[in-house]
């Protein structure tokens, strides 16, 4: 039981690592992003949604953006951005959701870690 409860603890810690990324890397990243998309408390939308505390609200929700139809019924099965959701939409949106407005691919790990660790620390 013991060996089993240590083997967990380590799949858990390594699953938090995966996603552990630098904020202020994630920032400087983020300004790439920040053409389409603001990220301040009330800011916003642009071409994009503004992403204040996008880990903390539900997908296609961000009030008063015209989401993408494809996007909006992504969002009846996904109704919460997680971290782990947000990487595979970083990795490739268009996989994710075909048909989506929006066109970006984060092809490092890294990158992606970063901007998610950011936009983690823009919000509530």
């Amino acid at each position: 039981m013991k060996l089993f409860l240590i083997a967990t603890s380590v799949s858990i810690l390594l699953a938090h690592s995966a996603l552990a990324g630098d904020v202020k890397k994630g920032a400087k990243a983020f300004k790439k992003c920040a053409a389409c998309h603001s990220i301040d408390a009330g800011g916003k939308n642009k071409s994009g949604p503004n992403l204040y505390d996008i880990l903390n609200r539900g997908i296609a929700a961000s009030e008063g953006f015209k989401y993408s139809k494809k996007l909006a019924t992504f969002s009846g099965d996904n109704p919460q951005w997680t971290t782990e959701l947000m990487d595979v939409w970083l990795k490739n949106t268009q996989k994710l959701v075909k048909g989506s407005k929006m066109r970006v691919k984060v092809k490092k790990v890294a990158d992606r870690e970063n901007l998610i660790a950011y936009l983690q620390s823009m919000g509530n």
